[in-house]
């Protein structure tokens, strides 16, 4: 091999690293009903931050890997629900303690003060779909803010590094 053969070769062997090092993460994301649905005004305190017991989790949402690369993000959401629609809002947080504000009057979330990234909607019973977000490194939530999902127990914490 000739030197400027060497030459215009590690450019693009660099390129190449630099693009496989950078490539998407992919995240499996299962959704999870374990006793069937959840009344709108039940009083389920399982929301990130305190300190309950999630055995007692009536929903859920498990995220494999649970650490992701920075960059792009795919999360591939699966409902395996046998009959209750769920959803996935991702938003950045500071840490797993924080309390959400949360509205008791529609039994959700109040999002309009934190950060959306993203969000799969009405993901039907046994249905999957695909969210692709740029995160940076932190901590983020992905939780379901259906009325009475988010304190029956469903949301997880995926760190990106």
């Amino acid at each position: 091999m000739s030197w400027k053969n060497i030459l215009f070769a590690a450019p693009l062997a660099a390129l190449a690293f630099t693009q496989a090092v950078q490539a998407d993460t992919r995240v499996k994301v299962t959704l999870i009903d374990k006793t069937g649905t959840i009344a709108a005004d039940s009083n389920h305190k399982l929301g990130m931050g305190m300190q309950a017991d999630m055995s007692e989790a009536k929903m859920g949402i498990k995220a494999n890997p649970a650490v992701a690369k920075r960059g792009t993000v795919t999360f591939d959401v699966t409902n395996l629900a046998s009959y209750i629609v769920h959803e996935v809002i991702v938003v950045r947080i500071t840490d797993e303690i924080q309390i959400l504000p949360f509205d008791e009057s529609r039994n959700k979330v109040d999002a309009e003060g934190l950060q959306t990234l993203g969000s799969v909607n009405e993901i039907e019973p046994n249905k999957t779909a695909s969210l692709s977000v740029d995160l940076t490194p932190g901590k983020y939530l992905l939780y379901c803010n259906i009325a009475g999902h988010y304190m029956a127990g469903m949301w997880t914490v995926v760190l990106v590094q």
